[in-house]
């Protein structure tokens, strides 16, 4: 009987750390995603100078990404709109992931281009 609890303390330990790396379908790169609430990408868009210098996450999916992975672009469902997120200034990159649902976390920077996310922390479904 000793044994069968042990087996199955094992088992239930190896599931959490399993769940807690994000085993459960997510690849994490760079820092933990901290931020709980989500903020739009065309509030963003819509008016950058309200979130320049704020710390942001925000989700989409990829819609273009250099080959090195240090930088794509997240659009959201409808294809419409989409916004540059850079992490190679960060330190990390991402494996190609083209079309695969994304959460990433950082800060609004605003470029003579537009406003843009510095990625800290990036989940990829």
């Amino acid at each position: 009987m000793e044994k069968l609890y042990r087996v199955a303390l094992s088992l239930i330990l190896l599931l959490g750390i399993a769940t807690a790396n994000g085993y459960a379908g997510m690849e994490k790169y760079g820092e933990d995603i901290s931020i709980q609430k989500l903020t739009a990408i065309k509030d963003i868009l819509a008016n950058p100078k309200a979130y320049e210098g704020k710390l942001v996450a925000i989700e989409g999916k990829i819609a273009t990404e250099c080959p090195s992975g240090c930088w794509f672009y997240v659009e959201v469902t409808d294809g419409n709109i989409t916004i540059y997120v850079d992490i190679g200034k960060s330190g990390f990159a991402i494996p190609q992931k083209k079309g695969k649902k994304i959460l990433v976390e950082g800060t609004v920077v605003i470029k003579e281009s537009g406003p843009m996310i510095q990625g800290k922390g990036v989940q990829v479904q």
